[in-house]
């Protein structure tokens, strides 16, 4: 039946807000309150601790199993050099002189396959915000006809044949990468190991970020100046794979990557394990490293080496992981001993 007004106007019922009269509705459902005692808490951190230590135990095991071998190098003598100057003071007194140096070490394990070959540097800020921020990411996807992005400055142009050009690309990452180069030999016998290229950049990198402008590359960067520590063009970064030359360089890729650390190490070659006798792995015993050195690092208190890694299921060796383990597993057994304690002498029954 409807209620009607004086006026004969229809009156609608007022919709209550009130919920419905349910467990859920008026929060009226069991709840079951943990009574957190030292009675039952001190088995849990015990049997946390003791499962913490078992796993980082592992992993301690894994990592120092891990092979793994650096070579610095910084401060290495100049190769027929009458004097006995390194390759440091050398580089220091004339930045665009090129020095070589010959290492001679020696590998204590066998390395099984695959073997990766990285360079690591230390004090060397990548993650600087002037540093980080100086590049143009349009360029690098391949648009070198606009004019390069101002956070280049002052590497975005350059005086060259009597000509202003555009840098490409610009900035101070680019202009700073890393462009020593390596050759390693196995002695006793004498032979060369292969260290190629590949392999250490994902595909959406090529695709998405780093594109080369259509056409041939070397035309579309005639008007294009290399940066002013370069050495090489940029259509010729690597003479032996045209797939492998512009922005689309597996090198200059990884360099673009900023590091979050000073001290940091990229990949820079692997093994080629289709070569003989390297199919298994890397031998132990003695080798050669050569190294032709251009980059400075003396200057500013930085150091260079290279590494070796044969890396497990877990990757690089890390031991960091297993300390944590370690440390959290100790922590617990300390707090579970200390609750034990607590509750067999300090608590009434």
């Amino acid at each position: 039946m409807s209620n009607r007004g004086g006026d004969s106007h229809l009156i609608m019922p007022t919709k209550s807000r009130r919920p419905t009269e349910s467990a859920f509705y008026q929060q009226n459902l069991a709840v079951w309150t943990p009574n957190i005692t030292s009675k039952t808490l001190w088995p849990i951190l015990v049997t946390g601790g003791i499962v913490f230590l078992a796993i980082g135990a592992g992993l301690q095991h894994v990592a120092s199993n891990t092979p793994e071998f650096t070579l610095e190098y910084t401060h290495c003598l100049a190769y027929g050099d009458a004097s006995g100057r390194s390759c440091a003071e050398i580089i220091n007194r004339n930045p665009s002189a090129v020095c070589k140096c010959v290492v001679n070490f020696t590998l204590d394990q066998y390395f099984p396959r695959d073997v990766y070959f990285y360079y690591a540097l230390e004090n060397f800020h990548q993650n600087h915000r002037q540093f980080v921020i100086s590049r143009d990411d349009g360029q690098l996807r391949g648009d070198v006809l606009k004019a390069p992005s101002p956070r280049c400055h002052p590497l975005d142009y350059v005086r060259r044949d009597n000509r202003t050009l555009p840098v490409a690309p610009c900035g101070l990452i680019a202009n700073a990468i890393f462009n020593d180069t390596f050759d390693l030999y196995q002695r006793a016998p004498d032979r060369r190991v292969p260290l190629v290229g590949g392999g250490s950049v994902w595909d959406h990198e090529r695709e998405l970020k780093f594109r080369n402008p259509p056409g041939d590359l070397r035309e579309a960067l005639q008007n294009i100046s290399r940066p002013p520590a370069w050495s090489r063009e940029l259509w010729e970064l690597d003479p032996a794979n045209p797939d492998n030359n512009g922005f689309q360089n597996e090198d200059l890729i990884n360099w673009m990557r900023s590091a979050a650390l000073p001290n940091f190490r990229k990949r820079h070659r692997r093994v080629d394990h289709s070569v003989a006798p390297f199919e298994a792995g890397l031998p132990d015993g003695h080798y050669t490293l050569h190294i032709r050195y251009t980059y400075p690092v003396a200057s500013f208190g930085g150091r260079k080496a290279v590494a070796l890694i044969s890396p497990s299921w877990m990757g690089a060796r890390n031991p960091f992981t297993g300390y944590l383990f370690l440390g959290v597993g100790t922590l617990q057994l300390i707090l579970g001993c200390i609750l034990f304690v607590v509750h067999f002498f300090f608590t009434k029954n």
